[in-house]
């Protein structure tokens, strides 16, 4: 959602809300929009349940940012909560609001979250108040809609948005079990390229130890860096301990191997490849994409390559 703009991520907001609300759902026009980008009058269709819905008059809020590793605990969204609370009371104040919404691609920290929510609560007076965070609007309401993510071309904006634990449990363990292959195979592979430098540009050469611009932006950045948070927040978990041991056993000895076979392979990227290929090929495993993820991520995080 980083790659979306700030008007762009209102409108799916928007649209999030027409299924999750009704679809008296209304949007503002960008410009200054009294604390509220959109608007909902009535009973909500399944929000939070279709059981016990909230009722009455709905502001939605949509609160965007570029960087993809923000969260609703930083100091600047703190201050935009300030500037929204006074907002909100003015609403408040003149009878337009009951439930507040506010939509964001931050990470939701679920203590300062809830401190956010209670501040809200406290300072305006609302009973009804969310933060709906990026995993949230991931997981419950754009995942499970494919129509979503086709009005909005999400798919194109390179978002894998069905990377659950279970993939990142699948490629750690089978990383983990297929270590020895990737280390006889890549032994293999050097022996085999020695001494054929044709097939190898001699600038590429000369960069042995950088990995290519072009590919760090378009793939690594472009792809790969929505999902870091995801595996930052899997390796923390205390549940995954056993994982997160035999995640960081297997890129101690990936970084070992690979920086005594760096010199043999002409950029970083064909590393990334060559242990792509080990992984995947004859494996049946969930999220066979992701591999590439996990590869990037301990490159991002220095586990890998010449930091």
């Amino acid at each position: 959602m980083e790659l979306l703009n700030e008007s762009q991520f209102e409108n799916l907001v928007n649209r999030v809300c027409q299924d999750i609300l009704g679809i008296g759902m209304i949007s503002f026009s960008a410009g200054k929009d009294g604390g509220r980008d959109g608007k909902f009058t009535g009973t909500a269709s399944k929000y939070p349940s279709e059981i016990d819905s909230w009722k009455g008059k709905f502001i939605i809020q949509a609160k965007h940012t570029a960087n993809p590793i923000a969260s609703c605990s930083d100091s600047d969204f703190k201050k935009t909560i300030e500037m929204e609370i006074e907002k909100v009371k003015t609403l408040k104040i003149e009878g337009d609001i009951d439930c507040y919404m506010i939509f964001t691609n931050r990470k939701y920290s679920g203590i300062l979250g809830e401190r956010l929510v209670r501040k809200i609560n406290d300072e305006t007076g609302l009973e009804n108040v969310v933060i709906v965070g990026k995993e949230t609007l991931n997981d419950l309401y754009i995942n499970p809609n494919k129509q979503i993510i086709r009005e909005f071309q999400l798919d194109l904006h390179h978002i894998p948005f069905d990377f659950s634990e279970e993939e990142i449990k699948d490629i750690i363990l089978e990383f983990h079990s297929e270590f020895p292959k990737i280390k006889s195979s890549l032994e293999t592979e050097v022996n085999r390229i020695q001494f054929d430098f044709d097939r190898i540009k001699i600038e590429e050469k000369n960069k042995k130890n950088e990995l290519g611009k072009d590919y760090y932006e378009n793939e690594i950045l472009n792809h790969s860096l929505q999902d870091f948070e995801k595996i930052e927040s899997f390796l923390g978990d205390p549940r995954n301990e056993e994982y997160k041991e035999q995640y960081f056993d297997t890129a101690s000895e990936l970084r070992n191997l690979i920086q005594v076979k760096r010199a043999n392979f002409a950029t970083f990227e064909e590393i990334f490849i060559f242990i792509f290929k080990q992984i995947s090929d004859g494996n049946k495993i969930k999220g066979k994409r992701h591999i590439f993820t996990l590869l990037h991520y301990m490159y991002y995080e220095c586990l890998i390559g010449v930091k």
